[in-house]
Order: C-alpha cells, then structure tokens, then sequence
C-alpha cells in the first residue's frame, strides 16, 4: 500500500557500503579554520587555494585542538495530530579546549590567544567556520556560529590555564567531510 502520491515520491539517495564488512574512519578534530566573512571558495578541497587564501590573510587557524563534535540536538514539534513529533530544527556543537600557550609576545606572558579568542567571541558574524581533522578531512564552511569560550585556571601549581568553549552552528543536516590535505598549511 503506498502511503504517497507518485507526484511526492523522492529520489532515493545512493547506497553505500563497506564492502566486506563494516569500515570505519577514524577521529580527531585537530584544528579550526576562520575565514573572513567576504571570502568565498572556488573550491574548498584546493590546498593550493587555502594557502593562497591564508597567505593573503583571508583566512586563519588555531594552533592544535582537543575539540569533540558529540551529536546535534533537534528541535522536535507536533506539526499534525495523526502523526508523531516531526523535527523541525537542529544545533550543532563542537567542544574544545586549547592548551596552547604563546611564549613569544607580550613578554612570554601567552597574551597572544586572548587576543585571538576574543577577536572571535567578539564578532563571530564576521567569520565563516570550519574546522579540521587528524585524518586530513576538513568541515565546512559554516557561515553562521556562535562562540562561548573562557579562560580556565587550574586549582593548583601543577594545574594548566587553558581555554574551554564550545562552537554552535544551525543545521538539521549534517556536515559532510572534504577530502583535503592541510597539514602545514593550516
């Protein structure tokens, strides 16, 4: 029995597999990637136009990560009474912590990612987001996120200061991975 009009059936998506058995990839989100808001790629999976773009200071990157992406939390409402709960939005979060610290500037005082952090926080709409993976997959781009980060101070002298925070993003989909090599260009 169908349960639409021949005129409302989809396409079907394509089928995949991993050929003899279950393959899986692996994870890791080493870096983020900032673009200026005015900035648009003719091809994101071009390391050639990433290092054009980071060169002419179109885009920058963090130093190296601990940052997870746990799944997204849906917005749900009831649209019809004979049908359950539909999902009528989503939010996307990644989690991170920056352990770097800048030794060079300002005396070795590590001021150097307060500024960075909070050029960010501080006009997150003027940055499109992307972010970066151990195995050479880049994310993106996200042209609209918010950002939340502070400073952590550690309970003892053994502790570390770093920075935890948290990027969202709007998305019912999910972000589909680019093949792209940046390592030592991001």
């Amino acid at each position: 029995m169908a349960i639409c009009d021949s005129a409302c059936a989809p396409s079907l998506p394509v089928t995949y597999n991993g050929g003899c058995g279950i393959v899986t990839r692996s994870s890791g989100i080493s870096k983020f990637a900032f673009i200026k808001c005015d900035y648009s790629f003719t091809d994101f999976s071009d390391a050639a136009e990433w290092t054009t773009a980071i060169t002419a200071g179109d885009i920058v990157g963090t130093g190296l990560l601990l940052a997870e992406k746990p799944k997204g939390d849906f917005e749900k409402r009831r649209i019809q009474s004979c049908a359950p709960e539909a999902v009528v939005g989503g939010t996307k979060v990644i989690n991170f912590q920056d352990y770097n610290t800048d030794t060079i500037t300002g005396g070795g005082a590590g001021t150097l990612q307060y500024d960075f952090w909070n050029g960010i926080l501080a006009q997150p709409s003027n940055f499109i987001f992307a972010w970066y993976t151990c195995n050479q997959f880049a994310y993106g781009p996200i042209d609209s996120f918010q950002i939340e980060i502070d400073e952590v101070e550690e309970n003892s002298e053994n502790g570390k200061v770093y920075f935890d925070g948290s990027i969202s993003y709007d998305s019912v989909a999910m972000t589909a991975p680019t093949s792209v090599n940046l390592d030592g260009i991001l």
